[in-house]
């Protein structure tokens, strides 16, 4: 009897050299070719120091690809295992294909040199000269996005000489190189003459392209040119069969890639090895890693919704109870100010609008969140990366519980599914937040989650990493439908309690919608008409960087881009504004009209007023970090580019500077790295581009914003929370809701925006350029998690914070530190290789001008 026919998916492994575009590889390589793609890093703890044991592995895999990443071909350290694939003996061989690293770490391998670029190319566009065979049989033109400081050089005439003696030399190897034909070449700059896009070893079945394929802005060729090696690589493995019938570790190979040869020879395909894997693609560890006697995350969530019976209240959120009215003319500040936000904590996270109060043009504006603070019961958790402790604590600073924690977000995604309501209805399905946490990251907790160590928080400046307060009272405003939700997840008996604040905000609005005085606009001037704010400004000083020290610091970034070790750089700056404390003015109150000035100023899609504890925070970001809905469908809004409103500079000035090469490289090298993160989460295919680098106008900026959207398996695309319409009934969200959306949001901290490219490389770079010093909340985000499954965070830029300094009985204690207000605004903006210093100082200060004109 004919054995079954057994046909599966070919197997690819995937060398990962700790590049943040790796999962846009391996998403278009599964999309396009029929395989499955196992992935690790090129310093894999079972095979860095075990050659053999890695060449046994790689006989599971059909063919591998060397992917890119940071630093040079000639560092082990950099390429780890790619050196093995290129030493392997005959009986070894499998097809490779490298790509940027891995494409010079091939050509290195064979002969060639490694050199610097004069002009290094990333986020660039250009049209390559390729040979029409091998790679690019059958493909026509060919735009490829590149990202590479370094080039390879075989000494081909045409990169010694810059001229070849006939057209077809162009194809031919040199001399020094003679197992590498070129397959492409890129003549965009003049300044670095011709540089090799591509090659093939002319006896190995070994490729290599120097651009990158996956990127969404090279054109659809790029896949063209991967299916292409498939089919090269597919045919190698047929000829190496043929040649060789009675090779098992050749027959195994080839029964997972080639349809029908399993019944012609007989062979039962191969179990799946790897299956216990190492995941790569950066989703949430399932474990915990604790010590026994501490306290798991089921603790902490029992004791956020149901108390200790002593003098923690028992507030299970089952149900949302919710009422709704208009809002009229009613403001987000006229409901904080009528629920008394200013003289206590509270969290507000407000949209700008129009003057007719409906949300503003650029889309992202339609819904303002008041988180209300209970005195003496509100719990927050307080997260500190110095110590790894997650505190529960109360608004006295009273710690009720607190754990060692290895993964801190492992804790609060468990904490958040056992938050979930359990009952029918839960609430409003157009309500985008009904309760739950709400509060900020900082850059260092995001550093923990990419592998770079944070730098340690100053003695005098202690503040939680991750600080939520467990928000169980609400009011959403619905600014397109100038709707009012007011809601409470405190159990049972709070009813009461909606029903009366509901009617006082509807009494606000009907008192406002009887005055007929004209409307004051949305934009008074705030020193005409707050007289402590102008005392408080006037007393300020503010301290920034001088222009040649932040210049230097760029030309230090550029360094390491031009020797291969990122490819754009978010420098940042941290500035101080000191104000020396007053009687005349009222320390509780000041902030929020400090925040009321910003908002005149300023007004954006995602500002937030926040006091927690001994941190407020004044914010007028523009830039969504990453929101996903109650299905798990996820959106990011990466900004890059920025021109500063000045008199005279029209939409067509901002037009004109924002579409350069070097804004638009900016943009994109963002854009690829968010695609590859919710790659990770949300798989091939379900990852798209919405936004391709569009201008929004903002109230003092232009700015470039692209758009990419994760949507999970099965689910049909949802629309974002501002194409929601009229809501009409009331729902139960999915118990797999939280899990995507906070893996997804873990998965891309710290924002690529304020870090660049490679991530995890960049970090590291960054920490050293900006001498260890912690950036804090800024660079972080800030925002909520539904106990619905739903979640909106927005970068912590444009934005000022204040830390209080711990109250001391010590007399020996600095006087500044009881009399002065000390305010930190950062400010930065990307560095590539097409940046010039004063450009960069330029920029950066524009940002910090947005800001700080609040204390000017």
């Amino acid at each position: 009897m004919a054995p079954a026919l057994v046909t599966r998916p070919g197997k690819i492994l995937y060398l990962d050299a700790y590049d943040s575009f790796s999962n846009n590889i391996i998403a278009l390589v599964e999309q396009q070719l029929d395989v499955k793609v196992v992935s690790i890093h090129i310093d894999d703890p079972r095979f860095i120091n075990d050659t053999a044991r890695f060449t046994e592995y790689l006989k599971n895999f059909d063919a591998a690809i060397a992917g890119p990443g940071p630093g040079t071909a000639t560092n082990d350290n950099d390429v780890g295992l790619m050196n093995v694939l290129w030493k392997l003996q005959d009986t070894e061989l499998l097809p490779v294909l490298g790509i940027c690293l891995g494409f010079q770490s091939l050509a290195a391998a064979y002969g060639a040199s490694i050199q610097r670029l004069p002009q290094p190319r990333h986020g660039l566009v250009a049209e390559i000269l390729h040979s029409g065979r091998s790679l690019f049989e059958d493909v026509d033109q060919v735009m490829a996005t590149q990202y590479h400081s370094l080039q390879v050089n075989i000494a081909h005439p045409i990169q010694a000489q810059r001229a070849v003696r006939y057209p077809r030399q162009l194809w031919v190897p040199s001399e020094p190189c003679p197992d590498l034909e070129p397959l492409a070449w890129d003549f965009d700059d003049k300044r670095n003459g011709a540089v090799l896009m591509a090659v093939r070893h002319r006896e190995k079945p070994f490729w290599g392209v120097q651009f990158h394929p996956e990127s969404i802005c090279t054109n659809e060729d790029g896949t063209r040119i991967l299916q292409n090696w498939w089919t090269e690589a597919q045919a190698w493995l047929r000829n190496r069969l043929i040649s060789a019938p009675n090779d098992q570790h050749l027959i195994s190979k080839s029964s997972m890639t080639i349809a029908g040869f399993n019944t012609l020879l007989g062979i039962q395909d191969l179990d799946d090895c790897n299956r216990n894997q190492r995941d790569t693609t950066s989703k949430l560890r399932n474990t915990i890693d604790i010590d026994e006697s501490m306290a798991g995350p089921e603790v902490f969530a029992r004791l956020l919704a149901h108390g200790d019976s002593e003098s923690l209240p028992d507030l299970p959120p089952d149900i949302v109870h919710v009422a709704t009215c208009g809002s009229g003319r009613l403001k987000v500040q006229d409901v904080c100010d009528l629920f008394k936000i200013p003289e206590r904590e509270a969290i507000v996270l407000e949209s700008c609008v129009q003057s007719d109060l409906l949300p503003t043009k650029v889309g992202t504006g339609r819904y303002s969140i008041i988180g209300l603070i209970i005195p003496g019961e509100t719990l927050r958790l307080h997260y500190y990366t110095d110590t790894q402790k997650l505190q529960l604590q109360t608004d006295d600073d009273r710690v009720h519980l607190q754990s060692r924690v290895a993964n801190v977000w492992a804790y609060i995604k468990s904490i958040m599914v056992h938050l979930m309501p359990s009952t029918q209805p839960a609430g409003p399905s157009f309500a985008p937040f009904w309760g739950g946490l709400m509060g900020y990251v900082s850059y260092e907790a995001g550093l923990e989650t990419i592998g770079v160590d944070p730098s340690p928080c100053p003695e005098d400046e202690k503040i939680a990493d991750i600080c939520f307060a467990y928000v169980t009272r609400s009011i959403v405003f619905d600014h397109k439908f100038k709707k009012i939700y007011i809601q409470s997840i405190r159990g049972s008996d709070d009813m009461d309690w909606v029903r009366d604040a509901t009617a006082r905000i509807s009494q606000r609005a009907y008192e406002l919608s009887q005055d007929r005085t004209p409307s004051p606009g949305l934009k008074p001037n705030p020193f005409e008409i707050d007289i402590v704010i102008k005392l408080y400004a006037e007393r300020a000083t503010a301290s920034v960087p001088s222009q040649d020290r932040y210049c230097d610091a760029v030309k230090a970034c550029q360094q390491f881009i031009a020797a291969g070790d990122s490819y754009e750089l978010c420098l940042t700056s941290q500035n101080e504004v000191r104000i020396p404390r007053h009687e005349l003015y009222d320390t509780e109150l000041l902030p929020w009209r400090l925040y009321k000035n910003l908002m005149s100023r300023n007004p954006a899609p995602f500002s937030a007023f926040v006091r927690l504890g001994n941190t407020t925070i004044l914010s007028s970001s523009p830039e969504r970090f990453m929101s996903w809905d109650r299905s798990g469908c996820a959106q990011c809004r990466p900004i890059k580019g920025t021109v500063r409103k000045a008199p005279g500079l029209t939409y067509e000035d901002a037009d004109a500077i924002l579409s350069t090469p070097k804004e638009r490289a900016e943009n994109l090298m963002i854009l690829d790295l968010v695609r590859h993160q919710l790659h990770g989460v949300y798989g091939p295919g379900n990852v798209h581009v919405t936004q391709l680098m569009e201008i929004e106008e903002y109230e003092t900026l232009w700015q470039l914003v692209s758009v990419v959207e994760g949507v999970p398996e099965g689910v049909q695309k949802a629309k974002t929370p501002e194409e929601w319409e009229e809501p009409v009934d009331y729902v139960r969200p999915k118990s797999s809701s939280n899990s995507i959306g906070i893996d997804a949001f873990v998965a891309s901290l710290p924002p690529g925006s304020m870090t660049g490219a490679p991530k995890k490389r960049s970090c590291e770079i960054l920490k050293e350029i900006e001498n260890e010093r912690r950036r804090g909340i800024y660079s972080g985000v800030l925002g909520y998690l539904d106990v619905g499954g739903g979640g909106d965070f927005s970068v912590v830029i444009r934005t000022a914070v204040k830390v209080d300094p711990e109250k001391s009985t010590d007399s020996t204690s600095p006087p500044e530190t009881q009399e002065y207000d000390v305010w930190r605004v950062g400010a930065g903006g990307a560095v590539t290789a097409q940046s010039t210093p004063e450009g960069e100082y330029a920029e950066m200060f524009a940002k910090l001008h947005s800001t700080l004109s609040v204390f000017q």
